[in-house]
């Protein structure tokens, strides 16, 4: 890692983690932990016992249970035996009576009767007040384990309000300082991205935000979002019936009647939305500023040295052609001295052989391709990396299903065991899994060396948050909150800026989903019996619904000298006084979010 005027730079990004990051994290989120624990003052060995007692109680409930079980199933079997007595001797009495004096009559009359009265007594005397001991003490088990989960809880509550949203992004920034993250994806970072790096922003009704979180890298901007993203295909849809008819002909001198039948099938497409969710880093840098490449993954991890031989020898052949036609038609593609990184990395399609030499020297192509080849600790090559001038997109296959805003109440526990597991091994594990997001950028060395030029912000903005903050902060709260009452498919939220004013935007966020509607088409098919034959074939419409709902996002100012709770006290007091409800009030990280319009 080399370092200059205070900031260290990773050029060796697989192997800074191996070395260095990894346990360094690990000891950063114990250290954490170990603060939380001393501000909250719990006592951890008096928890300890508490959930000692808790998990012996547990057993001890468990045990019970299987008893409970056994004496259940001997009891079924018991009044079983009783009614089978009871009928035996019935029907063995009765017969007697009536003058019928067999051996078996007699037998079901003397055995059934002692045997239903034996069974009887067991079942009164025995089982049934064993039960009823046995249920007791299962309710009174209960009742205890119930006041030691109690008091179990009472002991964790001061630990488990510590937690807050953003914990790993503070961690992940004690351990490579490097890569700084924002609190807000703010009006000014957006403008930046905008103007000095040429992003485009579309207001794209069929994309939201499910979170976002931007930074920078040596004042290079970036963001990690989620995204939900709306498509409207169509689908099949398929029905069928079944026709008979009968043939008549004349076989071995007389006529003979058939039955025949058919199943006729139709199908056919109608309009269908479907949605997906991705993940994804967004970079903004200068270096390299008119490249445009998009290379995609080739799951190397997975191949022997052997194989990867073999899969260049047999590409670089190609793309030595693809070389010399490009020349012979004024192109400039020109083929990498190194072939394994020239195959692996791909890329071919790139606008600019200079500035991609300049931008993948011989160190960056080394760094890459240890990233792609290796899983033990990265992900190996599972990677997309398109590059659009100044703008850089990474797609980790690895980030798709990794939970990145996970919430506070997610720590929360009885245990303090429990707890300190799960914050430990998420934090790790969070940590790892931005780090390779990063990590094919990390690898390019001018990236991190290049350092824009000053950029002369406007003096004012429509909001405080951007947009995508607006997005991310409505998707983070309850969804019913802004979605039609008559939507049943997921919901695109889209919001418009209507104010904003002492850290407070106010924005209108308006929900984009369907209701259904079950329909029936009649397509027409010639059956095997020579006519024509309606088939139906349902199917569903669905039909665009949208509602708007007022929403008022309050930033907490760090920058004054109270504390989080006393400012979110004073919002909430504030927002009683307008008649906001508590109900209609949500903390997301840095906000105090308040619907104060719900719409219709």
């Amino acid at each position: 890692m080399e370092e200059r005027a205070g900031i260290e730079y990773i050029h060796e990004p697989l192997w800074e983690y191996k070395n260095r990051f990894k346990d360094k994290h690990k000891e950063n989120v114990e250290e954490y932990f170990n603060d939380l624990v001393e501000k909250s003052q719990v006592n951890v060995e008096e928890n300890k016992e508490t959930v000692k007692q808790i998990r012996q109680l547990k057993s001890d409930l468990d045990n019970l249970r299987t008893r409970i079980s056994k004496f259940g199933l001997l009891q079924a079997l018991l009044i079983l035996l009783i009614i089978v007595c009871a009928a035996v001797s019935v029907i063995g009495i009765a017969n007697i009576i009536q003058g019928f004096f067999e051996t078996a009559n007699i037998l079901m009359a003397s055995i059934g009767v002692p045997v239903f009265c034996l069974a009887l007594l067991v079942l009164i005397k025995i089982l049934h007040p064993k039960m009823k001991e046995l249920k007791k003490s299962e309710s009174e088990i209960r009742q205890k384990l119930d006041q030691w989960m109690k008091t179990a809880w009472k002991q964790m509550e001061p630990l488990n309000q510590l937690f807050e949203e953003g914990i790993g992004f503070e961690l992940f920034q004690r351990t490579v300082p490097l890569i700084k993250f924002d609190k807000v994806f703010d009006s000014r970072k957006l403008d930046y991205f905008i103007k000095r790096y040429g992003l485009n922003v579309r207001d794209d009704k069929n994309v939201s935000k499910l979170y976002v979180h931007s930074g920078e890298i040596s004042g290079n901007p970036f963001y990690i979002a989620h995204d939900l993203v709306h498509r409207m295909g169509t689908k099949t849809y398929t029905g069928s019936i079944t026709i008979s008819w009968t043939t008549s002909s004349y076989e071995n001198g007389k006529w003979v009647t058939k039955t025949h039948s058919q199943v006729l099938t139709a199908s056919l497409e109608k309009p269908c939305p479907y949605y997906f969710e991705n993940k994804y880093l967004v970079y903004g840098n200068e270096a390299a500023p008119d490249l445009v490449f998009r290379r995609y993954e080739t799951d190397a991890e997975n191949l022997t040295e052997k194989q990867i031989n073999r899969k260049v020898e047999r590409t670089i052949r190609k793309l030595n052609k693809k070389a010399e036609k490009s020349v012979r038609t004024g192109g400039n593609y020109t083929v990498l001295g190194n072939s394994e990184f020239e195959v692996l990395f791909g890329a071919t399609d790139r606008n600019n052989e200079v500035q991609f030499r300049l931008l993948f020297t011989p160190l960056a192509q080394k760094q890459l391709l240890e990233l792609m080849k290796e899983k033990e600790y990265g992900y190996g090559d599972e990677f997309n990396f398109l590059k659009e001038r100044k703008i850089n997109f990474i797609y980790p296959k690895h980030l798709q299903g990794f939970n990145i805003d996970v919430k506070p109440s997610y720590f929360h526990s009885f245990d303090f065991e429990e707890i300190h597991r799960k914050f430990t091994e998420y934090n790790n594990e969070f940590f790892r899994q931005i780090y390779f997001t990063f990590a094919p950028l990390l690898a390019i060395p001018l990236y991190q060396q290049h350092k824009p030029q000053e950029f002369i912000y406007q003096d004012l903005y429509d909001s405080f948050a951007s947009f995508y903050e607006h997005e991310n902060v409505v998707n983070r709260m309850n969804a019913t909150e802004f979605i039609h009452p008559l939507s049943q498919t997921r919901n695109i939220l889209k919001t418009r800026i209507l104010k904003s004013e002492a850290n407070c935007d106010t924005i209108k966020v308006t929900s984009y989903g369907y209701r259904t509607e079950p329909r029936v088409d009649y397509v027409s098919k010639m059956g095997g019996d020579g006519m024509m034959h309606s088939i139906p074939v349902h199917w569903v419409e669905y039909i665009p619904v949208e509602k708007e709902t007022e929403v008022a996002i309050h930033f907490l100012n760090e920058e004054k000298k109270e504390t989080s709770a006393d400012k979110i006290r004073k919002i909430f007091a504030d927002l009683r006084e307008r008649n906001v409800k508590d109900e209609d009030v949500f903390k997301i990280g840095s906000f105090i979010v308040s619907i104060i319009n719900k719409g219709k």
